[in-house]
């Protein structure tokens, strides 16, 4: 199951980067803009896109740049908030340090189950942290 929802998140970061279609809210099932409202009820610049059937609303709350996946019927498999480089897990700034490159974004990854990960973008690569810094994943050149 570890494995499964590690996977999941790694190809959802590929696949979604590279499939990933920019659409108006008008195309966005009720189900799951009532489900984004609900829940985010103060969100600003909401952008949508749609990824092989989830749908990710990216927006900014009180000053946070945060992106949430929703599947067609309104349940929120994701929360994605950018953070400072500084919060993330000691041991994953030291690994990114280790191989000489530059942390350029850093986001806490939160699943449908409340368990945290961590991402971190360096070197053109997405490199993905669990909650004690340890990589378990990378996509990316």
């Amino acid at each position: 199951m570890k494995m499964n929802i590690i996977t999941a998140l790694l190809l959802g970061a590929v696949i979604g980067s590279a499939s990933a279609q920019s659409v108006g809210e008008s195309r966005v099932p009720v189900s799951v803009k009532t489900a984004f409202t609900g829940k985010y009820a103060g969100a600003k610049q909401v952008k949508w896109d749609k990824e092989d059937g989830a749908w990710e609303a990216s927006f900014d709350l009180n000053g946070q740049k945060q992106s949430a996946v929703f599947t067609a019927n309104g349940t929120q498999t994701e929360l994605e908030t950018q953070i400072p480089v500084a919060k993330l897990p000691e041991a994953a700034r030291t690994y990114i340090k280790s191989r000489k490159k530059t942390i350029r974004e850093a986001a806490e990854i939160t699943d449908a189950a409340g368990k945290k990960y961590y991402e971190a973008e360096a070197g053109g690569k997405d490199y993905l942290f669990n909650a004690e810094g340890k990589v378990v994943g990378k996509v990316g050149q």
